[in-house]
């Protein structure tokens, strides 16, 4: 058994146990949130029995208090049973792979330490488990701990364990491949729906087209990028089709999801955030402007305003009064204002800031436009593209934003090629974690006989450094085929 259960104190006997007693109350067909609690659910009393011990009274009792949930989960998942397997940093649920949050990932990891120690990959709860069942698993779990044993000779009632290395083996590794192209799938869909969109709009000039599909396939980006699935990220600035208004409008709505969530709003929020650029850009196709801050040499203070309310009544007539209809009309009426309002009156007469969403906006469509060439801009690389929206931090852009937008995506963005201190070529493939520096990515080593990945903040490589970022020519290899092979 690992320190970490041994001894742990990372949870106090009251925050535990009032978490334990948290019955899942969603809906067991929807597997991620089940899975999630339910992992969640085993690392907590695992910690509980590392605060005290497997037959102490509050372990037990921590146990008791799960066990209802666990009842009446297991008689709705099929055949009543409920799996639970750990594959390197991957988890299972009944066979259902988990995306998990930063944090739901470090506590798998402790996991996959206790499972690794008693030689472990999964284990099976049947329905007929009970309270004394579990704590005799914790018990032999303790022991095989202790002396660095498997646990090939242990049996107890209602619990199966699947024995060896949690850890992944090369062709499990190469398997997630397939995870990977769902991602491209997502994203190449995306780009494919809202170009058909966008020539409809244009053939027919009139906005009201069905956006269902849109919809839902952002829903899905946006529930990805909740769980730093980067993959995505990776494959914007690759320019996979021609810049246009489309693949501007489906980058942009991406990076500004990101910035949502990584402010803290729901997977829902963030979606709608996504749909507002979507439908700002197809309202632009029928005349009504987007505004762009960075660029856009904007009218005077009277005549912005006139402006802003014709487009806003142009608008009225096919908004729907939802959430993104009205975000679509207040960013219209935003449209061409001054960051902190002390530029021109803006809403007339009276100093005001624009709203946050605008902010993201602005931001993220200078960004991307400067990625894929679009609008006047010369196209660059992504980190000259941040260094671009720095410079102009509390000018143009919010300065909190930026340095939010830096942290998340590294002053070296997923897909930047470089030339390390060493001499090797590589590309960004993860950013760094946002307490680290962000000069310090994971770079997947572009070296075919030694495709090795480098995490530049880990202190064995604290000798090598990003020395320069260079043209995907320099690069010698496709940088779109390190993003669906790592």
């Amino acid at each position: 058994m690992t320190e970490e259960f041994e001894g742990a104190t990372g949870l106090s006997e009251e925050s535990s146990r009032a978490e334990i007693r948290h019955d899942f109350q969603g809906d067991v067909s929807d597997a991620q949130a089940f899975g999630r609690y339910f992992v969640d659910s085993v690392y907590r009393i695992m910690k509980v029995a590392s605060i005290y011990t497997t037959d102490h009274n509050q372990t037990r009792q921590a146990i008791n208090d799960f066990m209802p949930s666990f009842k009446e989960s297991v008689l709705k998942t099929d055949g009543g049973e409920i799996s639970l397997t750990i594959r390197g940093e991957l988890c299972s649920v009944n066979g259902e792979t988990l995306r998990l949050r930063r944090k739901e990932q470090e506590r798998l990891n402790e996991l996959h330490g206790i499972f690794a120690v008693a030689n472990i990959r999964g284990i099976l709860f049947e329905a007929g488990m009970s309270t004394d069942h579990l704590v005799a698993f914790l018990s032999e779990l303790v022991a095989a701990g202790k002396h660095h044993e498997g646990m090939e000779h242990v049996s107890v009632p209602n619990i199966q364990i699947s024995h060896g290395s949690p850890d992944q083996s090369i062709m499990e590794a190469i398997a997630e491949v397939n995870k990977a192209m769902y991602v491209a799938h997502v994203y190449i869909r995306s780009l494919v729906k809202v170009k058909n969109m966008h020539d409809h709009v244009r053939e027919t000039d009139d906005p009201d087209v069905p956006t269902g599909v849109v919809r839902r396939i952002l829903q899905t980006v946006s529930e990805l990028l909740a769980d730093d699935d980067f993959t995505i990220l990776g494959l914007l600035p690759l320019r996979l089709v021609a810049p246009d208004v489309s693949s501007h409008s489906v980058n942009t709505a991406i990076y500004a999801m990101l910035l949502a969530d990584r402010l803290g709003l729901d997977t829902q929020t963030s979606a709608y955030v996504g749909m507002a650029v979507i439908y700002q850009d197809i309202d632009r196709l029928v005349g009504i402007s987007v505004g762009h801050r960075d660029r856009d040499p904007g009218l005077d203070a009277h005549r912005q305003f006139s402006a802003n309310l014709r487009d806003v009544a142009q608008m009225l007539d096919y908004v729907e009064g939802d959430v993104i209809s009205t975000l679509r009309v207040l960013l219209t009426y935003e449209r061409g204002c001054s960051l902190e309002g002390t530029v021109g009156r803006p809403f007339y007469r009276g100093e005001r800031s624009l709203h946050l969403i605008n902010r993201i906006l602005d931001l993220c469509r200078t960004y991307d436009l400067l990625i894929q060439g679009l609008q006047g801009y010369k196209s660059r690389r992504p980190d000259l593209a941040i260094q671009y929206v720095e410079s102009r931090a509390g000018e143009v852009f919010d300065p909190h934003l930026v340095k939010l937008m830096v942290s998340t995506l590294g002053m070296f963005p997923i897909g930047t090629t470089v030339q390390l201190t060493t001499g090797e070529k590589g590309v960004v493939i993860r950013t760094p974690a946002p307490a680290a520096d962000p000069r310090r990515p994971v770079v997947r080593v572009l070296d075919r006989r030694d495709p090795m990945v480098i995490d530049l903040s880990d202190p064995a490589f604290s000798h090598v450094e990003i020395a320069r970022s260079i043209e995907l020519e320099e690069a010698g290899s496709n940088p779109s085929q390190i993003f669906l092979l790592t």
